[in-house]
């Protein structure tokens, strides 16, 4: 059934928006690279003949790729299994890898440092700040070309044949270029237990705005927490609350497009947007009837996963991330259930879902040509069916070939909340979108701005803080951001 759901997915136009932000790519396979020396390369001794690979990269160039790993909810092995078998089928290629949970700091620390021989060749995540002013800057190598590399599994196909649909559509771009590509995709919303659910016959599909606010009065009459998300790092909230809600409603009002196009440009207004205004009324109206847990302030990301797994709280607003993320903790018998929550007044409009992207790659432009191209080959090596399938089955990344969700024998070892993300979307044709700027601000009104929400969005949860004015002030913060960057 689920591989028939599946595939039911994806013919819809919800499959087709399946949005993700992709990771930085690289350049020239399928034959088509041109062997070029580098002053981070060894060259072969002079005569001497140049074997090429058959992706026309040099075998006897030995080239070491530096790597910024952020390692994150979906750990490091993974990435170390695709790097040693990468490594036996192209001995020349080293890698030096720097692996940390605070990947975004040690970036802008060598962004700011200047120099581009200590910067990491490929790197995994965005830096404080994002990547469009890097972008902008020419700082970024651009990922277009990645799109019709062959395949290394599959050499009669390129990646965009065979990537899930509406990926490629959906990257966004700066001025007119992609410059990040993403190995694996990532949904947001509420996981939950479901035994507890079962138990308790709780409604775990609610389909409407209303039905949703009834859940969570079942589940508080019953004693247990309804919803929890790190205090510590309020932003957890957005994976279930955030942008993708203000993009659903504004949806719901008949101008989707529109609001879309100016969060990306941060056209004004932003945060009194009567759209957003909404969303953090109702999260705050959420919390004058203290369906979020109390200890909120003091709960790191982990602490409230585990809220969930010792059934305190019934549902966090997190990532596909959390089963693996949590694997060590989770009982054998555990199984994980998925919902969005639903803004929408009945069926007919809209349900709509925060994509992401994880397995990010993103490429130094000032790096010699053949550690560009390198670090390319890499990238489309995660590509692979066994590489996507190991990432699925071991860590709980969703994939991006989409021959491996039409394939029944391998979508059976999916974990438990990939497949309740995928049955999820494929029940209420949801629309997944990926929210992502195509502009850059550097005025530090906005940080102020952005500070002053995150201070407060815990106090909107408890319901102790009603959004209005801390959005007005936000606002103006804003306004003095984009008029000092028109200057």
């Amino acid at each position: 059934m689920f591989n028939t759901t599946i595939k039911r997915w994806m013919t819809t136009g919800a499959a087709a928006v399946l949005s993700v932000t992709m990771l930085a790519a690289c350049g020239g396979n399928g034959g088509n690279a041109e062997p070029t020396a580098s002053p981070e390369s060894s060259s072969p001794p002079p005569n001497a003949e140049v074997e090429v690979y058959d992706n026309g990269l040099p075998k006897n160039v030995e080239v070491t790729l530096k790597v910024g790993q952020q390692v994150g909810g979906y750990g490091r092995e993974g990435f170390d299994k695709m790097v040693d078998s990468f490594t036996k089928k192209y001995p020349n290629v080293k890698f030096d890898v720097t692996a940390s949970s605070d990947m975004k700091t040690i970036l802008s620390t060598k962004i700011s440092a200047g120099n581009d021989n200590d910067m990491f060749d490929l790197f995994n995540t965005a830096p404080a700040g994002g990547v469009v002013s890097l972008a902008e800057a020419g700082k970024l190598e651009p990922m277009d070309d990645i799109w019709d590399y062959k395949l290394p599994d599959v050499p009669d196909k390129t990646v965009k044949d065979l990537s899930m649909p509406g990926m490629y559509e959906s990257t966004p771009l700066i001025q007119g270029k992609r410059y990040e590509f993403a190995v694996y995709t990532s949904f947001g919303g509420l996981f939950f237990d479901k035994k507890l659910f079962e138990k308790h016959g709780w409604n775990q599909n609610p389909k409407t705005w209303e039905e949703f606010k009834q859940l969570l009065a079942d589940i508080k009459a019953d004693g247990i927490i309804p919803i929890t998300f790190p205090g510590i790092y309020p932003s957890y909230h957005n994976w279930a609350f955030g942008t993708a809600k203000n993009f659903e409603l504004a949806d719901i009002n008949g101008h989707a497009e529109e609001f879309i196009e100016n969060y990306k440009t941060y056209t004004l207004p932003q945060y009194t947007a009567p759209e957003t205004v909404e969303t953090w009324t109702r999260i705050y109206e959420l919390g004058q009837q203290g369906y979020f847990a109390e200890g909120l302030p003091a709960l790191t990301h982990t602490q409230s996963q585990m809220q969930v797994l010792q059934g305190q709280a019934a549902m966090v607003s997190t990532g596909t991330h959390v089963e693996n993320e949590m694997k060590e903790a989770t009982p054998a018998d555990f199984e994980w259930g998925y919902m969005a929550v639903p803004f929408r007044d009945s069926e007919e409009q809209k349900l709509w879902i925060r994509s992401g992207t994880t397995g990010f790659n993103y490429i130094w432009a000032a790096k010699p040509d053949l550690n560009k191209k390198w670090a390319k080959e890499f990238i489309v090596w995660q590509l692979t069916l066994d590489n996507q399938q190991d990432a699925a089955e071991n860590v709980g990344a969703l994939p991006m070939r989409k021959d491996l969700i039409e394939d029944p024998s391998r979508t059976a070892k999916l974990m438990s909340s990939t497949k309740a993300v995928l049955e999820y979307i494929t029940e209420n044709e949801a629309h997944t979108y990926k929210a992502s700027r195509s502009i850059s601000i550097s005025n530090p009104n906005l940080a102020q701005a952005e500070k002053l929400l995150d201070e407060n969005i815990v106090k909107f949860a408890l319901g102790l803080q009603d959004p209005r004015p801390i959005l007005e002030e936000a606002e103006k913060l804003l306004e003095k951001a984009v008029e000092a960057e028109k200057k």
